[in-house]
């Protein structure tokens, strides 16, 4: 068996994975007390879920084969460095291995969860796949010939720091006009919030899509309408980079599947005029939903 840990923008969950299955997960989000202490308090938390995973299973670290960590940001020798997270150069996996004495792989989150899916799920069958995880942030892979691109320098791709907007919304990363900025899901979450005037703070995913989408739906067109707007023209520029087969979206986007935002944007992707050349990819999300990340973590 194998430990997976997916460290998100909000949470971090701790999954006991067996072959490619995820034999059980549990998780903690970040509270105030920890942003403000972010590096000690990855290790506390990971510490204390795969505490809890191991009690629950009656097993011993020597049951555990290796440890697979997704995280976002850019992954370098095991060091993060993660502007959604305030990391700069973290080595967390020397940390890790110091603490479990076990082989351990630190890799970008988008990377993580594109492997999954592309030797397992909604990619399997494709050669040239677009994989766009969108959640807190943005990030994502490419596969050409069914390789996943990988350049020497630093993990690449991040889609979510293309400028979408000259001199736009301020980022994190210290540019201005990121992608992730106007179609993150924390973006839309921001957006609408802000014009319903409530507050977001404790607001999930969920909810949000269950919830206060359809609760004020009229009231909150407009900024559903910007969102999906904003989200075809960097689909479709990722589009006309990289011509590929079928663009998946992993992250808390994927279970959007069949909700309406997911529909209009893949007609007005399909729309004559969006791309350079008219034949459109398929559209898919994530069959590993958010789970796709902490499984491919240990591929």
């Amino acid at each position: 068996m194998k430990i997976g840990i997916d460290i998100g923008g909000s949470h971090i969950g701790v999954g006991l994975i067996e072959g490619s299955e995820l034999k059980d997960t549990v998780d903690k989000f970040f509270s105030l007390e920890d942003r403000n202490d972010i590096e000690n308090a990855i290790l506390r938390n990971i510490d204390e879920l795969v505490n809890q995973l191991l009690f629950k299973y009656n097993i011993s670290l020597e049951n555990i084969e290796s440890i697979g960590v997704a995280c976002p940001g850019t992954v370098t020798d095991g060091k993060i460095t993660s502007w959604n997270l305030g990391l700069k150069n973290y080595n967390l996996k020397s940390k890790l291995i110091e603490k479990y004495n076990l082989n351990v792989t630190v890799r970008n989150d988008g990377k993580c969860a594109a492997l999954m899916e592309k030797k397992y799920g909604a990619m399997k069958d494709f050669d040239d796949c677009v994989f766009v995880n969108i959640g807190t942030g943005i990030g994502g892979a490419a596969f050409l010939g069914g390789e996943l691109l990988e350049p020497k320098r630093y993990s690449g791709f991040e889609f979510g720091h293309m400028t979408l907007v000259k001199d736009g919304i301020p980022c994190t990363c210290g540019k201005k006009g990121c992608f992730e900025r106007y179609c993150s899901i924390k973006a839309l979450k921001t957006r609408i919030t802000k014009t319903l005037n409530i507050d977001s703070t404790d607001m999930s995913g969920q909810y949000l899509r269950e919830h206060v989408m359809v609760e004020y739906h009229d009231r909150i067109q407009d900024d559903i309408n910007e969102f999906i707007d904003y989200l075809r023209i960097g689909i479709c520029n990722l589009i006309d980079i990289f011509e590929p087969e079928v663009v998946c979206f992993g992250g808390s986007f994927s279970y959007y599947e069949g909700h309406p935002v997911l529909e209009k944007l893949i007609k007005e992707i399909n729309k004559a005029g969006t791309t350079f050349n008219e034949e459109k990819p398929k559209i898919v999300t994530a069959f590993f939903k958010n789970d796709a990340g902490i499984i491919g973590a240990t591929i």
